[in-house]
C-alpha cells in the first residue's frame, strides 16, 4: 500500500529495541558532554557565509535549474491531469506516487541535500512570476502584511495537507489528491495575484518546509545570487523565524510522531473497526492531541531555558530562539517513516510515467517494470531508521547548544540547556520506540 509508511514489525532485528533506544540516548548526553567542552564559542554563522563556489559549477547550477523548471512544469501538470482524468487507483494512476512519494518525501531529501532548489523550480511560483512580468511586478516581490505576510497561511496549507495523508480514510484516492491539488494551487495563487509572486515563499507550506531544510544543505546563494558552499548544517544559524514558522515546525514533528503512533497496537485498539468518516475523526483527534504534546514539551523546555538562564524573553519568544534546533529532527523524522516508501515505491514511479492515466500506455517502455522489494531488507531500513534519528537529535542539540553560547555566558548556556537535552532525549526514544514497535 502506497501510504503504509510503516516497514512493519522490528522483532527480527539483530538487538533489542530497548537497547537502541538507550544507545541513542547515550548518543545525545554523550553528544552534549562534548559541545560543553569543545565547543565554547558559537562556529555556525561564521561557517554558514561559506566560500564562493567555481564558476564552473555555478554556472552548471543554473543550467541545471533551468532544465529542472522545464521538468518540474511537466510533472505538474502531468500529475493534475492523472488526478483528475485518470483511474481512481494507486497502483495505476501516476498522480498518489508523483505527489505522496517524489514530491513529498523526495523534496525534503533534495532540499537538505542540494538547498532551496524549490525557490526557482517551484511550478506555482513559476506561473505568478510569469504574471507579474507581464504586469511589470518584481517577481520575487511580496507586498503582504500582517497576518499574511507570516508563516500562518503556510502553517494551515501545511495542516490540511497532513490531515490529508494521515487522518483522511482515503488518502490514495486520486480525487482526494485532485481536489487538494486544484484548491490547493488555486489558493496559492489568489495570494500570490493580491500580493505579488514573491509571496508564494511564505504563503506556500511546502515552500517554508524546503527552505527551512534548505539551511542544513552545503550549498546556497549569497545576496547576490552567487552560489556558495559551507558546512552542512551551519545555515541554521542564518534561520530566522517569523510569526507561524514554530507553528510549521512543530506541526511537521507532531504528524510525523502521529504517523508512527498510529501503528501501534494501542491505536489499532482505538480505532477497532471505525471506518470512513468515523475513522477520520478518530484520526484528527488523534493528530491534534499527538502535535500539542509535542508542541508543549518544547514550549515547556523553552520557559525552563528562560528560566535557567534568567532571560526576561516570553516563552514564545524563547521558542523562536530555539525553533531553528528543529529542523535537522524534521528531517530526520521525514527519512526514518518515508525511507522504506521512498525506496520502494519510488520505482513504482518510472513505470508509473509511462501510463500515468492508467489507461494502458506504455510512452517510455517501463511500465511493466516490477518493484524490487530486495533492494534494501528490514534491518537495514531499521538501521536507516535509528540512525536517521539519532543524527537528526545530534544535530539538534549541536544548533541548540551554539545558539545558546552565542546568547548567553559559557556557564550560563550549558546550564540552560538541560531542559533542551531533554526534550531532545525524549523525542528520540519515543520517536525510536514508536517506529521500532509498530
Amino acid at each position: 500500500m502506497i501510504l503504509a509508511h510503516g516497514v512493519g514489525s522490528r522483532a527480527d532485528l539483530p538487538l533489542p529495541v530497548w537497547l537502541f533506544a538507550y544507545s541513542a540516548a547515550f548518543a545525545l548526553l554523550i553528544s552534549f558532554v562534548a559541545l560543553r567542552i569543545l565547543w565554547p564559542r558559537p562556529r555556525l554563522a561564521a561557517a554558514a557565509a561559506g566560500r564562493a563556489a567555481p564558476a564552473w559549477l555555478d554556472t552548471g547550477v543554473r543550467v541545471a535549474t533551468v532544465l529542472a523548471q522545464v521538468v518540474v512544469m511537466a510533472l505538474f501538470v502531468t500529475t493534475l491531469v492523472s488526478a483528475w482524468f485518470g483511474v481512481d487507483s494507486v497502483a495505476a494512476n501516476l498522480a498518489p506516487t508523483a505527489f505522496y512519494v517524489v514530491f513529498w518525501v523526495g523534496m525534503q531529501v533534495v532540499a537538505a541535500v542540494l538547498g532551496d532548489v524549490w525557490r526557482r523550480v517551484n511550478p506555482l511560483w513559476l506561473i505568478a512570476a510569469g504574471f507579474d512580468r507581464i504586469a511589470g511586478r518584481d517577481p520575487d516581490a511580496s507586498s503582504a502584511t500582517g497576518v499574511w505576510a507570516s508563516h500562518w497561511p503556510a502553517a494551515v496549507g501545511l495542516g490540511v495537507f497532513l490531515w490529508l495523508e494521515l487522518a483522511y480514510f482515503e488518502p490514495g484516492s486520486t480525487v482526494a489528491v485532485g481536489l487538494f491539488l486544484g484548491l490547493y494551487s488555486l489558493a496559492i495563487l489568489v495570494g500570490a495575484l493580491r500580493f505579488g509572486a514573491g509571496w508564494v515563499r511564505t504563503g506556500d507550506g511546502f515552500a517554508v518546509l524546503f527552505t527551512l531544510l534548505a539551511a542544513l544543505s552545503p550549498f546556497r546563494r549569497d545576496d547576490d545570487g552567487r552560489l556558495r558552499l559551507r558546512w552542512p548544517g551551519s545555515g541554521l544559524s542564518d534561520v530566522e523565524p517569523r510569526a507561524g514558522t514554530l507553528g510549521v515546525i512543530l506541526l511537521l514533528l507532531g504528524a510525523t510522531t502521529f504517523d508512527g503512533f498510529s501503528r501501534t497496537q494501542f491505536w489499532s485498539d482505538v480505532v477497532g473497526t471505525r471506518r470512513d468518516w468515523d475513522l477520520t475523526m478518530v484520526n484528527t483527534v488523534g493528530i491534534a492531541l499527538v502535535v500539542g504534546t509535542v508542541a508543549v514539551l518544547f514550549l515547556v523546555a523553552s520557559r525552563l531555558v528562560a528560566i535557567i538562564a534568567g532571560d526576561d524573553q516570553g516563552t514564545v519568544e524563547q521558542a523562536w530562539r530555539w525553533a531553528p534546533s528543529l529542523v535537522p529532527i524534521v528531517l530526520a523524522y521525514a527519512i526514518a517513516h518515508y525511507f522504506s516508501l521512498l525506496v520502494f515505491e519510488g520505482q513504482a514511479f518510472l513505470a508509473l510515467l509511462s501510463d500515468p492515466l492508467g489507461e494502458g500506455w506504455d510512452l517510455f517502455g517501463t511500465a511493466d517494470d516490477l518493484i524490487d522489494f530486495t533492494v534494501v531488507s528490514p534491518n537495514t531500513i531499521a538501521y536507516v531508521q535509528v540512525a536517521a534519528i539519532v543524527i537528526g537529535h545530534v544535530g539538534g542539540v549541536i544548533a541548540a547548544h551554539d545558539r545558546a553560547v552565542e546568547c548567553y555566558p559559557e556557564k550560563v548556556a550549558v546550564k540552560s540547556q538541560y531542559p533542551m537535552l531533554g526534550v531532545m532525549i525524549a523525542y528520540t526514544v519515543g520517536g525510536l520506540l514508536l517506529l521500532l514497535n509498530a
